[in-house]
């Protein structure tokens, strides 16, 4: 029954654990190469450690963000290319929103790498399965969209739009989280109303 995978789909925590290196890069990075370095690193120890499961099983998001801070703290740490700091995050978020709409362009979303271990095989090419999947992996794309405008106008105007921008972008990060699972619920109850009324 599509309203009950669909709740169930998205509350493996793992789609969520997929974003905490990102949170950690942005609490510990600075203005600094050095707090660069060390909030770089310790997003890919987050990563490795949150997301090991994920990079065993090839899932898209935790590659991506291995590949990704990897590639950055080589490129700060190793090579002392300090001239990306100022647009770290506007890398980072333009990297994500790449491969995340590369991924619904690919027709595999990455959320419905996580949804398809919570649901029975039979399901996962059910039109209800699939399009939530898109809409949540297209939200989240929206999401590191607008974060890059956010990180731009960090960049481009550090006083005072920039002040704003900078945390606004956390905020934008947790809305995502909320409806990330909030909607799977939505969905199942819209779901349990259309079987309720067709069934009268």
């Amino acid at each position: 029954m599509p309203d009950f995978f669909l709740k169930k789909a998205m509350k493996n925590a793992g789609i969520l654990t997929g974003f905490l290196p990102m949170i950690v890069y942005g609490v510990l990075s600075g203005s600094s190469a050095s707090s660069a370095i060390i909030a770089l690193g310790a997003a890919l120890i987050v990563t490795v450690i949150t997301g090991f499961s994920d990079l065993r099983k090839g899932r898209i998001l935790a590659w991506a963000t291995l590949v990704l801070f990897g590639s950055l703290f080589i490129a700060v740490g190793v090579l002392d290319m300090a001239g990306v700091l100022p647009v770290m995050g506007m890398l980072i978020y333009a990297a994500l929103a790449t491969v995340t709409f590369g991924s619904i362009l690919a027709k595999i979303p990455f959320t419905v790498q996580y949804a398809r271990e919570m649901v029975d095989r039979m399901l996962w090419e059910n039109p209800v399965f699939s399009r939530v999947n898109v809409l949540i992996t297209g939200v989240w794309g929206g999401i590191f969209v607008i974060n890059l405008i956010l990180s731009y106008l960090t960049f481009a105007s550090p006083h005072p739009v920039g002040w704003i921008a900078s945390p606004l972008t956390y905020l934008v990060l947790i809305a995502g989280i909320i409806f990330t699972i909030w909607f799977p619920g939505h969905i199942q109850k819209k779901q349990a109303s259309v079987s309720g009324q067709s069934g009268t």
